[in-house]
């Protein structure tokens, strides 16, 4: 196990050595002159170009990429070039709200999406299982800002359960943290909970086919006990193989959801670095989400094992 998890560490280096350079490439070809936004609408053609030197846009794209790869290297992710202030701080000073979000989307997504997707497939065909799906393929149809709008405008603006926008730290008490981050977990976890149950029910169908499956039912084994100690445990590696993989979603769908709902989070702030331009900002967040990203995939890997004594490593 613990030659597997070096293995696996090590084989991130050069994943993300290539993100790096796929980063750092699409935005120095992206159109758009951060010199242009930065300096204003009524600058002259030299004071352009005296910003752009500035901020080394003036450099090779080899000697610009270089020097960010060797900040990089030594724990400098740089400085923003509209605040001035370290990307690292801006990722810290908003990291919290981002978790808090993830992290409360992962647990409701998880605890309703397992349920459904137990119930879906000991119900198969029955209209319940029908229901089930479809709710599946409406909350993955559905874009999270559209959801978010209509859910702020239902229980925000016209019942006042929730605030529109805006987060309440931890430290100020659960309640209120947790009332402030409801609305936008529920939005960013209905796609998720979707991709989940329908997973989960594919791999407990197969599962309930299964002649051991049979055997239990001709010995008179209770259905939950059928559900629980034999399907759901043979078909948890395929469900923590999804919850793994859909972490992306979550990445992704925390820049939306953090817009909408005004979130003080790594989302908002990747969305507004996009909007000015502000590249260190960009590749600093982004690199952060990729390495998070591999971190959440070996940690599903390691936990294998635990599901499926078969898997060895």
């Amino acid at each position: 196990m613990l030659k597997f998890a070096v293995r696996r560490v090590l084989s991130t280096i050069p994943v993300m050595a290539l993100v790096a350079f796929l980063v750092f490439s699409l935005l120095y070809f992206a159109p758009g002159d951060p010199a242009l936004l930065f300096a204003g609408d009524s600058a002259t053609p030299q004071q352009i170009e005296e910003v752009r030197r500035n901020l080394g846009l003036d450099q090779s794209f080899w000697v610009r990429f270089g020097s960010w790869l060797w900040a990089v290297l030594h724990g400098e992710l740089g400085v923003s070039m509209i605040s001035n202030v370290p990307v690292a701080t801006l990722i810290r000073q908003r990291i919290e709200p981002t978790l808090s979000l993830m992290a409360l989307t992962l647990v409701w997504a998880v605890t309703a999406a397992v349920p459904l997707a137990l119930i879906s497939a000991w119900k198969q065909g029955t209209a319940i299982d029908r229901g089930i799906m479809g709710f599946g393929v409406f909350g993955f149809s559905v874009p999270i800002f559209v959801l978010a709008y209509c859910l702020s405008y239902v229980f925000a603006v016209e019942l006042r359960w929730f605030p529109i926008q805006g987060y309440v730290p931890i430290s100020r008490g659960v309640g209120p943290w947790l009332n402030s981050l409801a609305l936008p977990a529920f939005a960013l976890g209905t796609s998720y909970v979707a991709l989940i149950s329908r997973i989960g029910r594919a791999a407990l169908i197969e599962i309930l086919q299964q002649d051991y499956i049979r055997t239990a039912r001709a010995k008179g084994a209770a259905p939950k006990e059928i559900l629980f100690d034999h399907a759901l445990k043979n078909a948890a590696v395929p469900i923590v193989t999804v919850i793994g993989i859909g972490v992306g979603l979550l990445i992704g769908g925390a820049v939306v959801t953090e817009s909408v709902f005004a979130l003080p989070g790594i989302g908002r702030l990747t969305a507004d670095a996009i909007l000015r331009r502000d590249y260190p900002v960009i590749q600093g967040v982004v690199l952060l989400f990729s390495f998070t990203y591999m971190l959440v995939n070996l940690a599903v890997d390691l936990i294998y094992p635990l599901f499926d004594p078969r898997i060895r490593y």
